[in-house]
């Protein structure tokens, strides 16, 4: 009974999102929107509540759902990594549908947005939760499927084609994760695919190093789709079409992050750390996160697009992590889970609140925020927090993630094989280019929100240019249920930035955990 209750949080959303489908809200329009939301919240809560009881009190529990055929079965177990990263999204959804219900308030089609909403929850506690290498591309799968109806949500043409576009590159990059996992289940030393630290990979796989090795950068390539890796990346930006909630969940957590988690379990637990080290397939990916960094920092640039600027911004910030993936060590494993937690409160703070500048003023273009700070202090304020977290300033979380990483390429810079280890060395060089370009994309926004320009005019300066409808001076924050989110993460960052001790601790351990056998 206890090892069942592992399959709730995955299970419960999925149910509730296909009722919420279902079941038809018929009391009047604007009962309708109370019921829905209050199910909604409540359906995200409770499944929260779940995990933070589970990770309370049942780390390390173990449940076999079902058995596919053979050794192959759907296998859930609450592990160290696999509980950070159910413990980060416990966090962040509730406080995600709580904005979501303000900024969906005058939209038609909520109950189909919130149902689909919820069902990516679950899918994507079922990554986080998954006890083998079948049930984490079955539900990388699912999330596909599940997150596709949000893109496509607006049904404008754009929108439509980006949900085709995003759906190819899906698919086509899961067909490559399935052929890891064929061979991972090929030449396991236990006949299955669990996650075990070190890696299952047996005698027999030393003898076809060379293919195993290439399959290695396919999975790699085919689970960096969703981490939008060059140049399997182009779906990202087109898919800032969709709602400002669905786009901030898209880039910090569900699809980019789920994305990047494959790859650490894959790495370090499917194949181990031990068989990739020093090889051509760790010089590959490596150099293939670094160019990510290097072209999505620079495209961020360019960008006059708000929203669109933020997507690159991800694709920059995604490799990263994968970056931390390619040193193959204890210490990049933690400097990578360190990122991908900062990464996801800096991400969906500044989706957020360009999203909270859209809802109250429709504008969209780095160019038309000129003086908006004046008028919306509150969401410029949390947007600053996450700016500089991101640019990697002391005393936010961003610089104690950076730092981290920088502190991996140096370790792998003494690795014995000259090509790995220089590159390593490059990667920080790389990351401080990317800080650069970081702070010149971010601070136009800022810049532009508090001290615009000139010619703009003094109407314009103070934000109070004429709104959409016309009404002067009528652009403003938006209401708690979008702001009280923006507080609490900017709060996070800080915290993250001058107390980060008891979280690096855990992510050493985990990181300790999968480099035990050296």
């Amino acid at each position: 009974m206890n090892g069942l209750l592992l399959a709730v949080p995955v299970l419960l959303p999925i149910a509730g999102g296909a009722a919420m489908l279902i079941v038809h809200f018929k009391a009047g329009k604007e009962r309708d929107g109370r019921s829905l939301a209050c199910v909604a919240e409540g359906l995200v809560l409770a499944n929260s509540l779940v995990i933070f009881w589970l990770l309370r009190h049942r780390m390390g529990a173990n449940l076999v759902l079902f058995r596919l055929f053979g050794n192959l079965t759907v296998r859930f177990k609450l592990d160290p990594m696999g509980g950070m990263f159910a413990g980060l999204i416990a966090f962040l959804w509730p406080l995600a549908t709580l904005y979501a219900l303000e900024y969906m308030r005058n939209e038609e089609r909520k109950r189909m947005f919130f149902a689909y909403y919820a069902m990516t929850y679950g899918v994507t506690a079922g990554i986080a939760l998954a006890g083998n290498l079948v049930t984490m591309y079955l539900c990388y799968e699912m999330l596909t499927l599940v997150t596709f109806p949000l893109v496509l949500f607006p049904m404008t043409k754009e929108a439509k084609r980006a949900s085709r576009r995003y759906l190819y590159y899906s698919i086509g990059g899961a067909a490559f994760a399935f052929i890891g996992l064929v061979f991972v289940l090929s030449f396991s030393t236990t006949g299955n695919t669990e996650f075990v630290p070190g890696g299952v990979l047996g005698q027999a796989a030393a003898e076809q190093k060379n293919l195993l090795l290439f399959v290695y950068v396919l999975a790699f390539f085919g689970f960096g789709v969703k981490a939008a890796l060059f140049p399997l990346h182009g779906w990202l930006p087109r898919a800032t079409v969709a709602p400002t909630p669905v786009t901030a969940l898209l880039h910090a957590v569900a699809v980019v992050k789920s994305g990047a988690f494959a790859i650490l379990r894959f790495t370090y637990f499917s194949y181990g750390m031990g068989f990739l080290r020093g090889s051509w397939a760790q010089w590959v990916v490596m150099a293939a996160a670094l160019a990510t960094i290097v072209f999505g920092s620079t495209m961020a640039v360019r960008e006059i697009h708000w929203k669109r600027r933020l997507a690159y911004s991800t694709i920059s910030n995604l490799s990263y992590i994968l970056f931390g993936a390619a040193t193959m060590s204890p210490l990049g494993l933690a400097a990578a889970l360190s990122h991908l937690v900062v990464h996801a409160f800096m991400k969906i703070c500044s989706f957020f609140c360009a999203g909270a500048v859209m809802h109250q003023t429709g504008k969209t273009q780095v160019y038309e925020l000129d003086g908006l700070g004046h008028r919306l202090p509150v969401t410029f304020g949390c947007l600053a927090v996450a700016s500089f977290s991101l640019m990697g300033i002391p005393l936010f979380g961003g610089f104690i993630s950076k730092w981290n990483l920088v502190r991996a390429a140096f370790a792998c810079g003494g690795q014995e094989v000259l090509a790995i280890g220089g590159l390593a060395c490059a990667g920080v060089a790389v990351i401080l280019y990317s800080a650069l370009m970081t702070g010149i994309y971010m601070l136009t926004v800022l810049v532009r929100a508090y001290f615009p320009r000139l010619e703009c005019g003094e109407a314009c300066r103070l934000g109070e240019a004429p709104s959409p409808e016309g009404k002067p001076g009528g652009y403003r924050d938006p209401g708690w249920m979008m702001l009280v989110p923006l507080l609490v993460f900017a709060a996070v960052i800080f915290f993250l930035g001058v107390h980060s001790a008891p979280l690096m601790r855990l992510l050493a351990e985990i990181g300790g955990e999968a480099g035990w056998w050296q």
